[in-house]
């Protein structure tokens, strides 16, 4: 990855685990089986996700061009307001659980929610012109969004089990049912990024010599980050289905790792080929 590309990439993987992190505790807090301190600590943390990200979106001036990948600048501010909204959403998500006004707090989740889907479709606006189309970039960082979002509420959510053994064990289950979907969607994704051309080249200052498919980068994205969380969650679900939640935690634990790496890698192989993977 190109230097000139990091602080975009930092920008992108923060938004998508604010976003996708607000959705899976919203879903799980309208679904029920979760307690009211892990929803409470679940919006604290989106809410710090919500202000790392406008920081870094503060940070940044918006060219035309990052180091020759093709964006346009026009949504810019406008998802960066979406942005600002999640995260107020989110602190009043947390500060109405806290208080106990639960109906309260998930109205906030849902129209932080929604805010945050509008950052993504901007986002997928800014960077889809080399793309072969708009859909290529949206099915992407959705997917990705699924994916670190998942990872991450169902690895905190585990940590209820090591203190509070009487918890139903279906929540952690389904979110692990979640991030197979996920990831499941993510593989259909790269399949068909890979597949159709693009509309146009990336020229970086410091052009790859190889071709994608030569580029070991991106066996590292399909391996450390698809089919090894694919293989954790898996096991994380059948562990959930014995009550072993230690060891479905633990899996997770790792399968968070992964999942941040293989999103870093795929929006590497992005600034560099236009292929969302």
């Amino acid at each position: 990855m190109n230097a000139e590309a990091l602080p975009y990439t930092l920008l992108i993987i923060l938004a998508e685990i604010t976003i996708g992190s607000l959705w899976v505790t919203l879903y799980s807090d309208l679904r029920g089986g979760v307690t009211r301190g892990f929803v409470l600590t679940m919006a604290l943390c989106i809410a710090i996700a919500g202000s790392l990200t406008l920081w870094t979106a503060a940070s940044l001036t918006i060219g035309t061009a990052v180091d020759g990948y093709p964006i346009d600048p026009d949504p810019f501010p406008r998802f960066r307001t979406a942005i600002l909204l999640t995260t107020i959403a989110s602190g009043i998500y947390l500060f109405a659980v806290f208080m106990g006004w639960d109906p309260l707090g998930r109205i906030a989740g849902i129209v932080g929610s929604l805010a945050g889907l509008a950052a993504i479709v901007l986002l997928a606006i800014m960077f889809a012109p080399p793309t072969w189309g708009y859909p290529a970039i949206f099915l992407g960082l959705f997917a990705g969004t699924l994916a670190l979002g998942g990872v991450s509420v169902a690895m905190t959510w585990g940590h209820w089990y090591l203190t509070e053994g009487a918890l139903p064990a279906w929540p952690l289950r389904d979110l692990c049912l979640l991030l197979l979907g996920a990831h499941g969607l993510q593989a259909v994704i790269l399949v068909l990024n890979l597949a159709l051309p693009v509309r146009e080249v990336p020229l970086p200052a410091n052009p790859i010599d190889v071709g994608l498919f030569q580029n070991p980068v991106l066996y590292l994205r399909i391996g450390v980050g698809l089919v090894f969380p694919i293989i954790l969650a898996y096991l994380a679900y059948r562990t959930t289905r014995i009550r072993a939640m230690q060891s479905a935690t633990g899996l997770l634990y790792i399968a968070m790792g992964a999942v941040f790496v293989g999103e870093v890698l795929a929006k590497g192989l992005m600034f560099l080929t236009a292929r969302p993977t």
